[in-house]
């Protein structure tokens, strides 16, 4: 189920089929887990534009389909088995170092990675700017009193920028697949968050923009969203029960359950005692009015408490809803 390229495929009804729909229960949603690319900031299309360059500046030709190098070394490089300099530098010693020609007693001319890592950086950093509608809603759910982290595929370079921006500082945790060496959509570093969190998959909701990367989230249980425009997404809160993201939302919505809660206890309370007066009363032959008063008494302390928990359960289904995955 993990294979990028037969999940890539799969539609969304047939995703739909496979899960069914999400049943959320607001009162357990502890944490929120944000992707960054295409949710924080806009897609951008970097690396092309770097290897477009790089192309035309040294006159080569570099396969980028699924299955080649290019690919197999960006993803080398995503889970920090390789630095950002020596993804370029492998690229360089299979693609353009082997067809140099020498100029005479002179070793060909080595291109300046120094300058391809730094038009790197600068291209990323000029490109990338954090949504400020996305700012404003993390800040809302820190507000609201959850736990917002960041779950992340990307290069060192990147996250570089990324840092010396302050794009991270929003976040309460961040885990970038090049410092801890898992990329999405391998199931284990949704495991690896979890394990670092401390916390259980009903307890989480997880954004991302790329479906492939909800499928694994939603098998280990975690309640997912696709983000696909901050409009959509702001729909898909309101859809969960999520209609107004307002300060101490969470510890509101926990005092609501506690409150059925409560109600549920002392309503099967009087239910017992209800039972237990009317066996009472009904197994002696002589019916005294003591004991005929203890089960009026009974009965209407029960009618009372079932009254308020129908009230209370029907408040607590407002904290529970059942969404599809896209």
């Amino acid at each position: 189920m993990n294979d990028p390229d037969k999940l890539q495929d799969l539609e969304f009804k047939s995703i739909t089929d496979m899960f069914g729909k999400q049943k959320v229960r607001l009162y357990k949603i502890k944490h929120i887990i944000f992707d960054f690319g295409g949710v924080m900031i806009e897609k951008t299309f970097v690396l092309k534009n770097l290897f477009d360059i790089i192309e035309a500046d040294l006159k080569l030709s570099i396969p980028r389909t699924e299955d080649s190098y290019f690919r197999k070394l960006r993803r080398q490089v995503s889970s920090g088995i390789i630095s950002s300099r020596e993804f370029l530098e492998k690229m360089l010693e299979k693609y353009y170092y082997p067809f140099l020609k020498n100029d005479g007693a002179l070793p060909a001319k080595r291109a300046n990675v120094d300058y391809y890592l730094e038009l790197w950086f600068q291209i990323y950093t000029v490109v990338t700017k954090f949504s400020k509608d996305m700012a404003e809603i993390i800040e809302r759910f820190h507000q609201a009193g959850y736990i917002v982290s960041l779950m992340s595929n990307t290069y060192d370079i990147h996250a570089r920028s990324n840092e010396l921006r302050g794009f991270y500082d929003a976040f309460d945790n961040v885990y970038l697949s090049s410092e801890i060496g898992l990329i999405k959509p391998n199931i284990e570093k949704y495991k690896y968050v979890l394990s670092k969190l401390n916390t259980e998959p009903k307890k989480c909701i997880f954004i991302d923009d790329k479906l492939v990367n909800l499928i694994p989230a939603r098998e280990l249980g975690i309640i997912v969203i696709r983000f696909e425009s901050l409009e959509k997404f702001k729909k898909q809160l309101n859809q969960i029960g999520i209609k107004k993201l307002r300060p101490n939302l969470r510890h509101e919505i926990k005092k609501k359950y506690k409150k059925y809660k409560k109600v549920k206890k002392s309503y099967k309370k009087a239910k017992r005692a209800y039972k237990k007066a009317r066996k009472e009363f009904l197994k002696k032959k002589r019916k005294s009015s003591k004991r005929h008063r203890e089960f009026r008494r009974r009965y209407a302390e029960y009618r009372k408490k079932k009254q308020e928990y129908k009230e209370e359960k029907k408040k607590k289904k407002e904290l529970i809803s059942k969404v599809s995955i896209a």
